[in-house]
């Protein structure tokens, strides 16, 4: 994210979702605009193709999206979360050849992803760097779905600069001056994504369809999302030695209050809305408002 965000605004901002599209300029940051479908757009796959109507997004593009007929819009693109796969990679040594780190990552992240790691768009950041530890915050998108995503924009002459999942996006919602481990969790169609924070750093990464989770004949955001908190719970007491200290929810809708309350009453564990100051963060949106925390003049 350093990198990224050390480059010049881009002139807009898209987060592409589910049920429908969400898009803001960083110069007006208020005049943010959704398209919400009544039908499904997309099912998020790391794997499989993405957009099951890709019509929709076209359309909803021309509404969403600023006109500037001069030049194109440089764009930055959030996506969804299990479209990708993110991991956390630890290192005795790091090399300092930019093709070196890539062969490397591609070498660990090879046998854990669910496509072709050599025909895949991988970025990562150094989280952090001492002597004989390294940690490495990897992203990696099979290319024929980064097109899929793309090619929606640069056929409407945008210039996509940056496609990132939306729980990096999210980041700049868990501040960096908190103490302790923030657990961010972030609901979104059937994905869950949860991501534990530490003094700015991901300390672990998450992304689960829930509906593969679900046992019932209806599926329930609550029941099967409070045990995949419960687990990564105790990661962090196992393995990272420490308790998680605050909960930030967003994407769960009426189970919100359901989901805190039990963290709350279970585990002792504080629980907030994400909120941005540029308006309410939900499932839709929560990836392109953080954009805007780093981007908004």
């Amino acid at each position: 994210m350093p990198n990224w965000l050390s480059d010049p605004p881009p002139d807009h901002v898209f987060e592409i979702s589910e049920f429908g599209l969400a898009g803001v300029s960083p110069r007006q940051p208020e005049l943010q605009n959704r398209e919400r479908f009544k039908d499904r757009g997309l099912t998020a796959s790391p794997s499989l193709p993405n957009l099951i109507r890709p019509q929709l997004y076209r359309d909803a593009l021309t509404k969403v999206s600023a006109a500037n007929g001069a030049r194109k819009l440089t764009t930055a693109l959030v996506i969804p979360d299990y479209a990708v796969r993110m991991a956390i990679l630890d290192f005795e040594e790091f090399p300092t050849k930019e093709e070196d780190r890539i062969s490397l990552l591609r070498f660990r992240l090879r046998k854990t992803v669910p496509f072709h790691i050599e025909e895949a768009k991988l970025a990562y950041s150094i989280q952090d760097s001492r002597p004989g530890h390294f940690e490495i915050l990897a992203v990696a998108i099979a290319n024929p779905i980064l097109h899929e995503y793309e090619a929606i924009f640069v056929e409407a002459g945008h210039r996509v600069g940056m496609v990132v999942p939306s729980l990096i996006a999210a980041l700049p919602f868990c501040e960096v001056g908190h103490e302790g481990i923030t657990l961010l969790a972030k609901c979104a169609g059937s994905t869950l994504s949860i991501g534990l924070i530490e003094s700015g750093h991901l300390r672990l990464v998450r992304c689960i369809d829930l509906s593969s989770e679900d046992t019932g004949t209806e599926f329930e955001i609550g029941r099967t999302a409070f045990p995949v908190l419960q687990q990564t719970l105790a990661f962090a007491e196992d393995q990272l030695e420490q308790k998680v200290t605050r909960a930030l929810l967003c994407g769960f809708g009426v189970d919100t209050g359901v989901i805190g309350e039990q963290m709350e009453h279970e585990f002792g564990i504080p629980y907030t809305l994400v909120n941005s100051r540029f308006g309410p963060a939900l499932a839709e949106n929560a990836g392109l408002l953080g954009l805007l925390e780093q981007f908004a003049a």
